[in-house]
C-alpha cells in the first residue's frame, strides 16, 4: 500500500454533550512534521514547521516522502524513500534534514515502508510488503540507527500505527479487504509478536491508512473515522465520540500534542485522504473544544506529526 501511496497518490468546534466550556488555545509550542500534496507535492512531500505555522521547510525531495514519523523529543523524523532498487524503504534525518541514512533492505523483493519510533527512539516498526512472496508481507522492527537486527512480528500485512507509551507493543491498522479497503480495524500485538488481537469491535470502522495514535499516557487511542475523531481504551472498552466539525468539514490524520493535552488533525471538504483538495491544518484540546486553525493555504495537508523539539 505504502507504494500506492508513493506513485499514485477560527469557528468553535461543537462540545461533546455535557461538556464544560473549555479555555481557547493561545500558545502552540513544539515542531509538527507533516505532508504536503497535490500539484508540485505529488502525493506527497515532507515538511516541518512550528506548531504555529512559522519556520516552515521541506524535508524530503518534490513527491518523495509519505507517513512520516518522528523520536519522542524531534531529534529524527522518518518518513518513506526509495531505495537503489526502486523498492519503498524508510529515510531517517535530523530535524533540520542533516546526517541522513537511507534503512537498507534485505536482499530480494520485499519492501519495508515506514512506521513508528519505539519510546527511546532505538527501535523502528516497519511495513513489510512483498505481492510475489505473500509469507514475507507483515510488521518488522529494526534498529532506528542502521537497520541492524532487523525481526518479523506479525506474519501477516498490517499498516503499523503507534508504539505504546512503555514499548511493549504496537498498535496496527488492517484493511477490512483488498477489494473494499474501508472499514477497516485497529490491532494490537506484543512488540515479541504475541498476543495478536483484534482491538476495535466488529461495525466499528476506522480510516484506512494514516495516523493511529497512542495517548502519551498509554489511557487511550486516537484515530478517525468519516471525518469524525475518535478514542477508545487500548482494552477495547470506552469508544468515545471526540470531535465532529459543526461546519460539516472531515476530520482526517489525528495525532496529539506530545503531553496529550491537544489533538491536531486536517479538515476537508471529503474524509478521502487520498484525495487533495484545498484544506487546513487545526488544533482542539483533547476533550473537543477550542478549535484553532495553524496552517490554512491553497493546498492538501495530512499527517501530522506533533513533537516537543
Amino acid at each position: 500500500m505504502i507504494a500506492f501511496l508513493l506513485i499514485s497518490c477560527g469557528t468553535a468546534s461543537t462540545p461533546l454533550t455535557g461538556a464544560s466550556p473549555s479555555p481557547v488555545i493561545t500558545a502552540l509550542t513544539g515542531h509538527i512534521i507533516f505532508t504536503r500534496a497535490g500539484d508540485k507535492y505529488g502525493d506527497d512531500t515532507v515538511f516541518v514547521a512550528k506548531v504555529d505555522g512559522t519556520d516552515e521547510h521541506q524535508l524530503s525531495e518534490l513527491t518523495q516522502g509519505c507517513c512520516p514519523w518522528a523520536t519522542r523529543d524531534g531529534s529524527r523524523v522518518l518518513f518513506a524513500a526509495n531505495a537503489p532498487d526502486r523498492r519503498v524503504t524508510a529515510v531517517t534525518e535530523n530535524l533540520d534534514g542533516s546526517q541522513r541514512v537511507l534503512l537498507p533492505l534485505p536482499k530480494g523483493t520485499l519492501s519495508l515502508g515506514p512506521g513508528p519510533f519505539s519510546p527511546d527512539g532505538t527501535l523502528v516498526a516497519l511495513e513489510g510488503f512483498n505481492e510475489s512472496h505473500s509469507a514475507l508481507e507483515g510488521i518488522y522492527l529494526e534498529r532506528a540507527s542502521d537497520g541492524a537486527g532487523r525481526r518479523q512480528v506479525t506474519k501477516k500485512h498490517f499498516f503499523p500505527g503507534d508504539f505504546s507509551p512503555d514499548g511493549k507493543q504496537l498498535l496496527l491498522f488492517q484493511n477490512a479487504s483488498v477489494e473494499h479497503p474501508l472499514p477497516g480495524s485497529l490491532w494490537l500485538v506484543n512488540t515479541d509478536g504475541s498476543g495478536l488481537h483484534q482491538l476495535t469491535a466488529a461495525g466499528t470502522s476506522v480510516q484506512c491508512c494514516f495516523n493511529y495514535r497512542w495517548s502519551p499516557d498509554g489511557n487511550k487511542i486516537l484515530f478517525a473515522d468519516q471525518g469524525i475523531l475518535w478514542t477508545i481504551a487500548p482494552d477495547g472498552s470506552g469508544l468515545r465520540q471526540v470531535f465532529k466539525d459543526a461546519e460539516g468539514r472531515l476530520a482526517i490524520t489525528p495525532t496529539w500534542s506530545p503531553d496529550g493535552s491537544m489533538i491536531m488533525f486536517a479538515l476537508d471538504p471529503t474524509p478521502n485522504p487520498f484525495e487533495h483538495p484545498v484544506n487546513g491544518m487545526y488544533v482542539i484540546l483533547a476533550n473537543g473544544s477550542g478549535l484553532k486553525q495553524v496552517i490554512g493555504g491553497d493546498d492538501f495537508k495530512r499527517e501530522p506529526v506533533w513533537v516537543s523539539g
